[in-house]
């Protein structure tokens, strides 16, 4: 009989509590609680927000998977018909060639992003047009005509279509595509109309609720292996006009309508199905796309209004945490802050409450020391850069400008601060973004007179700023994200009043990007300019511990700060970050790090 320790390699030990750094896996005896004890990976299910479709619509085709999807044709918000055709590279929707007819209703998820086929319609259509990642074609028609049917299969040349209404009549017909030609093949047990399908071969489908006569939704759903329909395990809500994505054996089910606009998600594991994480948007008429269970984007669709919102769901994503480190030996706030690891970084500058500060301290990773001082006290200055080779621009100190605002620029050499070359401007609460002390971009910021809100940018090639194009939208103390300085985003901020507003910079102009779900200024962030993090901040009514994680096209709220707290600084990562220092009031020391992921202790004799 094998033992825990010859699995595992590990022994069963008591403690008075918990370990400190559990293994994944490991069992403990908690004496405390006189009960054993393991850890398991936090994670959670959820859908997220992405880049919406350029055209709002409901009822098109789509195929494909969440990183690299299709949809074709439609109605759209003035109740029309379109031939619009759309692909998703992951980042973005992109207009192709339309389709040859306009029409909605077709039958759903069929093939990929670069070969599909387009069926049927509304009314009744028989029409088939097949897409082969550049144009489509019209090909020969479907036997029946019909709408609101299912469908599945690999690509252009493979596919399966079954259910659907023509008219007043609903159908059990099942109809399969060798590329070239439609042959009647056995039909569904039970016809039906806005039935949905899933299926990555077509010979292996899902046929999932709908309605049959009389017109009430059911929670039926049928298997096809290739020659017949077999009833399996039902859905637990019965749904029309829904969206569906995944394969016979691993499928999703979700939105719909009945009895209202839906937002339940269901999973089917091959052998029975669970409800999962709620769309954001209820809605039905969606389109989706995937290959499994695990995966989806579901695009567009109708909820009292056409729609081009869409959603990616991640099932099983790792779920992040801030923990408690060591306090740093001065607090402070409206200091800045430079490193690209949770191991290494420096913060310099800030405010106590009476002095502007010049100090400077270095993280390793467990504590904080005490470095070389900048050379000029200052509060709200801009920072970048690494924690050997950094920059400190601008800022506010009465001592060395009247005006409460700095061009002066500081260099870090990983030992001491230098004076180099001056911006081009006086500018407070600024924000930066470099890898080094050679080349930075400082963006915004707070200039004298009326408008206070500065839109100005300038980079830095070493020796010299140059002033650039313009941010869109003026603003003061946001956040610069990046790990280069031709590659970043500026979030958040203050224009006459907290900001959401974030902006996308590619080395020669500033581009508007999907705002933050909160608005703040007084921020910090970290990260690159596609896969990055923002939080704490100021915003109404008062501070924040708000995480936000920006995976390129759109935020997405993560675990809180554990102290609410405006004008902190930050570095690192996305997966292994530091947030310190900051207003709480009063101004803090604390330091807190950030894991990508996280664990959960369980209880044997409970859980």
């Amino acid at each position: 009989m094998s033992t825990y320790r010859v699995i595992r390699g590990l022994k069963i030990r008591d403690y008075t509590t918990n370990p400190d750094n559990p293994l994944e896996g490991q069992l403990w005896y908690n004496k405390t609680d006189q009960v054993g004890k393991y850890q398991i990976p936090n994670v959670t299910t959820a859908w997220r927000t992405q880049t919406s479709i350029n055209s709002a619509r409901w009822l098109a085709a789509s195929s494909g998977t969440e990183t690299a999807a299709l949809i074709a044709g439609g109605e759209d918000p003035s109740n029309s018909p379109v031939a619009k055709t759309e692909t998703w590279n992951g980042n973005t929707w992109t207009e192709v060639n339309d389709l040859n007819t306009s029409r909605l209703g077709f039958a759903n998820t069929i093939g990929t992003s670069s070969s599909t086929v387009a069926v049927g319609g509304s009314p009744a259509k028989t029409e088939n047009e097949s897409w082969n990642g550049t144009s489509w074609t019209e090909v020969a028609d479907i036997n029946t005509g019909r709408r609101y049917f299912g469908g599945g299969g690999a690509d252009n040349t493979a596919a399966v279509v079954f259910g659907g209404a023509g008219g007043t009549t609903i159908y059990a017909q099942t109809e399969t595509w060798n590329g070239s030609s439609w042959t009647e093949v056995n039909d569904l047990n039970s016809g039906r109309r806005n039935v949905v399908g899933a299926g990555i071969v077509y010979t292996a489908a899902l046929a999932m609720s709908g309605k049959p006569p009389p017109p009430s939704s059911v929670t039926s759903v049928e298997e096809w292996n290739g020659s017949n329909w077999t009833e399996i395990a039902d859905v637990n809500t019965a749904r029309t006009y829904a969206a569906a994505s995944g394969s016979s054996a691993k499928a999703l089910f979700y939105g719909g309508y009945g009895p209202d606009n839906s937002a339940l998600t269901e999973s089917w594991n091959g052998s029975s199905w669970t409800e999962i994480a709620d769309l954001s948007t209820a809605r039905h008429g969606l389109m989706g796309a995937g290959t499994l269970n695990t995966a989806a984007l579901a695009s567009g669709g109708y909820d009292g209004t056409r729609l081009s919102s869409v959603e990616e769901l991640a099932v099983g994503a790792g779920v992040g945490a801030w923990s408690t480190s060591t306090d740093m030996n001065t607090a402070r706030y409206q200091q800045n802050s430079a490193g690209t690891s949770q191991s290494a970084a420096i913060a310099f500058g800030g405010y106590d409450g009476t002095t502007q500060l010049a100090v400077n301290e270095s993280w390793n990773g467990s504590a904080w020391t005490e470095v070389n001082d900048l050379n000029s006290g200052r509060r709200a200055l801009g920072g970048a850069g690494n924690s050997t080779s950094a920059l400190a621009f601008g800022g506010r100190s009465s001592a060395i400008s009247p005006s409460t605002r700095t061009e002066i620029v500081e260099s870090w050499n990983g030992s001491t601060w230098t004076e180099t070359g001056d911006l081009n401007r006086y500018t407070k609460e600024c924000g930066g973004v470099a890898a080094d002390n050679t080349a930075a971009i400082a963006i915004g910021g707070s200039k004298s007179g009326s408008p206070e809100n500065d839109s100005r940018c300038e980079t830095w090639n070493g020796s010299s700023w140059t002033e650039v194009n313009d941010l869109n939208s003026a603003r003061r103390a946001g956040t610069g994200v990046g790990t280069t300085y031709t590659a970043a985003i500026y979030a958040g901020g203050y224009e006459s009043t907290f900001s959401a507003k974030n902006e996308s910079w590619n080395g020669s102009s500033w581009t508007e990007v999907g705002d933050l779900n909160t608005a703040r200024h007084t921020l910090d962030g970290t990260g690159s300019q596609s896969d990055g993090f923002v939080f704490g901040g100021d915003s109404s009514p008062g501070k924040t511990a708000v995480t936000e994680n920006w995976n390129g096209n759109n935020w997405a709220e993560v675990a809180d700060l554990n102290q609410l707290r405006g004008s902190l600084s930050g570095a690192g990562t996305t997966t292994a970050g530091l947030a310190f220092a900051g207003n709480i009031p009063p101004h803090t020391a604390a330091t807190e790090e950030w894991n990508g992921s996280s664990n959960l202790t369980k209880t044997i004799d409970t859980d």
